[in-house]
């Protein structure tokens, strides 16, 4: 069984690489509604799963709570959002030198608590959202397993699931990450087949961008993504 797991960064009207227009985002929801997908966690994937989605969020942008929250309750989907946990309450400072991305607010404690609260869940991203591969072995464990028990600490949850950095890994951060974790997901593109994938190396379709309603479908029912892994 294929399970298609979407990523998305920003849901916003301003004009960024990383953000997908509100009412865009509430079409592909609507989308997803009217042809019978849910959600679910990673935790509760098994074999008998049909038309099912897991929708994912990088960085953790405060207009996920402003715009993205509402729409999701809205239309009864759920999801989970990898935080990079020095920067919360702060900004996405890892873009500064990217000229075509702004400087974008990120959710507050607060604001994750309301998530959780609604819900949500969350997941690691690393500390300072850096590429672990050019890491000392010292720096990468403390990148990985510091953000996972911050979050674990501050906000009285489990943390199980892991997002690469830019997508980054090689065998040293994968084993750690399979030291602390139960999943990751990486920016390798295909639908989910949990039987044929490493649980560490989880791919995923990037939707955040204009679709169509046949790009929609082709994504999410065909070969289309997997044929990209």
């Amino acid at each position: 069984m294929k399970i298609p797991v979407l990523s998305y960064h920003s849901i916003s009207n301003e004009n960024s690489p990383l953000s997908l227009s509100v009412e865009q985002f509430e079409k592909q929801l609507f989308f997803l509604k009217k042809n019978n997908f849910k959600s679910i966690f990673f935790n509760e994937v098994n074999s008998s799963e049909k038309k099912k989605i897991i929708i994912t969020f990088d960085d953790g942008y405060k207009d996920l709570i402003i715009n993205c929250l509402p729409l999701l309750k809205k239309y009864g989907f759920k999801c989970i959002c990898y935080i990079v946990t020095n920067n919360i309450g702060k900004t996405n400072i890892w873009d500064f030198n990217n000229k075509s991305i702004n400087k974008k607010e990120l959710m507050s404690k607060k604001d994750l608590n309301e998530w959780i609260n609604q819900g949500m869940i969350i997941g690691s991203h690393t500390s300072d959202h850096l590429d672990l591969t050019k890491l000392s072995i010292k720096a990468t464990q403390n990148q990985i397993v510091n953000s996972k028990n911050l979050l674990e600490d501050n906000f009285g949850i489990g943390v199980d699931s892991f997002c690469y950095p830019y997508g980054k890994y090689n065998l040293q951060v994968l084993q750690i990450v399979k030291n602390s974790y139960k999943n990751a997901v990486t920016t390798n593109r295909s639908r989910y087949c949990y039987s044929k994938h490493n649980p560490y190396l989880i791919p995923r379709i990037d939707m955040g961008k204009k679709l169509s309603k046949f790009k929609m479908f082709m994504k999410l029912n065909t070969f289309y993504e997997d044929i990209k892994f």
